[in-house]
């Protein structure tokens, strides 16, 4: 996969296009946010209604800060900012109210031969909160 259609992979993302985003899901993806947390989601399904009802609750936006492409995976830094939505709450992110979150990840895909992703391992490095 090379930085191109990482951005729309992002892109994506950003754009809550679902249909799009899973297709860059291998079917038996891993993704781990979190082991310590029980943020563990194992499938294409599974990662899309992790997200679904989370971006009813939270305007979140991510930006390449840095991307990496070796044989059979990708690393990128990102920046990530989280905003909750007034008279909605979720249980993913400590997130007060009357603040936005801002984190800094390290993102590590393994890709499979045709580019989707198999497994992914994210690790944030730097949270602060900001007041809205």
């Amino acid at each position: 996969m090379d930085r191109a259609a990482y951005e729309d992979y992002v892109a994506a993302f950003n754009g809550r296009d679902y249909q799009r985003l899973g297709s860059y899901y291998a079917d038996d993806v891993e993704f781990i946010l979190s082991e310590e947390r029980g943020l563990v989601f194992h499938g294409r399904q599974a990662i899309l209604d992790l997200y679904k009802p989370f971006h009813q609750a939270v305007e979140e936006r991510v930006d390449i800060v840095k991307f990496a492409a070796g044989e059979g995976f990708i690393a990128a830094e990102v920046n990530a900012e989280f905003r909750p939505i007034p008279g909605t709450t979720q249980g993913v992110i400590d997130l007060p109210h009357s603040k936005v979150l801002k984190v800094t990840t390290f993102a590590f895909y393994d890709l499979g031969p045709d580019d989707r992703f198999t497994r992914i391992r994210a690790a944030s490095y730097s949270r602060r909160y900001e007041d809205t």
